[in-house]
């Protein structure tokens, strides 16, 4: 079963793109969870894959990083 996940926060300025919208998405694909984020007015981002053993296993994952997003100002956008 194949889950996604968009959050997305306004930029604290931090880094130099104050104002600025920042996308997160997480991907649940089987045992793999695909993870791209930055800003959101851009079409090129950063991306990672990571490899787990089960499905399950892929999926506590992904949910601990969402509600690490969360418990950083992240808001969900939607959810697939």
């Amino acid at each position: 079963m194949n889950s996604k996940w968009c959050l997305l926060k306004e930029s604290d300025g931090t880094r130099g793109a104050n104002g600025k919208k920042k996308v997160y998405e997480i991907v649940i694909d089987g045992s793999i969870v695909r993870t791209s984020w930055g800003m959101a007015e851009k079409t090129r981002r950063q991306h990672s894959s990571q490899y787990f053993a089960t499905e399950s296993a892929a999926r506590q994952f992904a949910f601990n990083k969402r509600y690490e997003k969360l418990a950083k100002g992240y808001e969900l956008a939607y959810a697939v």
